[in-house]
């Protein structure tokens, strides 16, 4: 169908295409934003009969795509929608060169494919589309440096820029990209202010979402974002989505479940899977089991994509251990999905353990792990307070002191006390050096945040460098990444 839409256009496009963002294109906008993508072809379907030269069709066709592939992870509807990003590009090239949607349209295709490509593992063409991208978008603003939409894509590229460690930056200079965390959200943020924006308000709350959760430690940002999303949770899924990680990330699970449990209708509505594995692990964490099962069974009836598949057998293999059942999930978690993200690869490595030998974990822990996940700390600290010498568990002594370290920080404990307990945890696995536990690094991270947010830069570096020493363990590209963007920080 897609390829029968192209054709078309090929056909019926004239020599100079037209950029309209006329009402219809406005609407149609809204759907996808929405996921509402069959009201949002219908528009397009009339557009194109009474204005075939309008290249926003093309445009708007690309995103619905990008989000299709980005939330249903298809391998096979990726593999055939990437083919028609060239054509696309070139309908577009064809168009009115002294429209301010020239460039930027170009530059939204290649953005949209570029983060389409990273979450199939395309780096190398990724990477390509990012430049491309960010090349467009700075000549866009030179020509037309009122046009507010060259913020959106610039504040997103800025920000991913900047987050780059400075032993890497060489890359981005010798093509010209510049930029830092600060500026890329400050420019993301001043959007949100301007009305004349307000139909994008949604997408750029999004993207700024995912940015301050993946690149800042700054709760006061989130808070922010989540009353700049107030009760829209429940009427678009990527804000559904956002203010989910966003109460989780503040500890507030409770809300998080609220705000899962109200997301919006199905109907009419490009279905948003992954959802469901969120509300399965904000049960667990609430150590509601049985809510939890219905969920991360949910997700496993219906997602079509690969991510995640290991880690929700992975859970449902927790909480039958945690229920003292007998179960195969451990096997479920080695047969089906990819190992792809850190918490499948994490999942895979448990499996393969606890096939060859009987699983073997500290049940209170575990418990004091969810607890604290949810922002329970109060719970979490009297169930890890129960747990007595570990003399049968000397194993799980790093994991120990992270865990009451991680507690006590947000219990507000003083900060030598919680580096105290961190430097245990980490002293203890880099004894280890077999160990794949990511509890010495993370100590290491921790400790690097607590000196910087104390405004000590030099002992903030040496553990930030100290976490960075450290390789082969689980969640490495998450933590590393946050240590990298740490020392950025620094030199900044």
């Amino acid at each position: 169908m897609r390829i029968l839409t192209l054709l078309l256009l090929f056909l019926t496009n004239p020599l100079f295409a037209s950029f309209h963002m006329n009402e219809r294109m406005q609407q149609s906008y809204i759907h996808i934003i929405n996921l509402e993508f069959e009201a949002a072809n219908k528009l397009l379907q009339i557009e194109q009969k009474e204005y075939p030269d309008n290249a926003i069709l093309i445009l708007h066709q690309n995103y619905i795509d990008f989000l299709t592939v980005l939330i249903g992870e298809e391998e096979e509807f990726f593999s055939t929608a990437k083919a028609l990003k060239s054509a696309r590009i070139d309908l577009i090239r064809d168009g009115d060169d002294s429209s301010p949607y020239y460039l930027f349209a170009q530059a939204e295709v290649h953005l949209q494919w570029a983060f389409a490509r990273i979450k199939f593992e395309e780096y190398l063409t990724a990477a390509y589309e990012i430049q491309k991208a960010y090349s467009l978008l700075e000549k866009n603003k030179e020509q037309f440096p009122d046009f507010k939409l060259n913020i959106k894509g610039l504040g997103l590229l800025h920000t991913l820029v900047g987050a780059i460690p400075e032993k890497y930056q060489w890359v981005t200079n010798l093509v010209g990209m510049e930029g830092s965390v600060e500026l890329g959200l400050s420019e993301l943020k001043s959007l949100l202010k301007d009305e004349e924006m307000e139909m994008y308000h949604s997408e750029i709350i999004f993207l700024t979402a995912f940015l301050q959760l993946n690149m800042t430690n700054d709760e006061i940002a989130y808070k922010q974002l989540l009353d700049d999303i107030g009760s829209k949770y429940s009427d678009n899924y990527l804000l559904n989505f956002a203010a989910a990680r966003l109460s989780h990330a503040l500890g507030v699970n409770d809300l998080c479940v609220k705000v899962l449990e109200n997301r919006p209708t199905i109907q009419g509505k490009f279905s948003f899977h992954y959802l469901d594995y969120l509300l399965g692990m904000s049960y667990l964490y609430k150590l509601e089991y049985e809510k939890s099962k219905v969920y991360f069974t949910l997700f496993l009836s219906n997602f079509k994509g690969n991510n995640y598949i290991k880690s929700a057998y992975h859970k449902l293999a927790w909480i039958s251990f945690l229920q003292g059942e007998d179960n195969n999930y451990f096997e479920l978690v080695k047969a089906k999905g990819i190992a792809s993200i850190d918490e499948d690869k994490v999942a895979l490595k448990e499996a393969n353990s606890a096939i060859k030998n009987k699983y073997h974990t500290h049940s209170r822990l575990l418990r004091t792990r969810l607890l604290y996940d949810g922002g329970y700390y109060d719970e979490a600290l009297l169930e890890i307070s129960s747990v007595k010498i570990l003399k049968k568990y000397s194993g799980f002594y790093d994991e120990y002191w992270y865990r009451l370290a991680r507690i006590k920080s947000k219990l507000n404990y003083n900060y030598v006390v919680v580096i105290t307990s961190y430097q245990k945890s980490y002293d203890l696995g880099i004894v280890d050096n077999q160990s794949t536990n990511y509890y010495a690094p993370m100590s290491a991270l921790q400790i690097g945040l607590i000196y910087e947010k104390r405004n000590d830069n030099k002992k903030a570096a040496i553990y930030f460098e100290r976490c960075l020493s450290l390789s082969n363990f689980d969640y490495e590209r998450g933590i590393h990444q946050k240590a990298k963007i740490g020392l950025v920080r620094l030199a900044n």
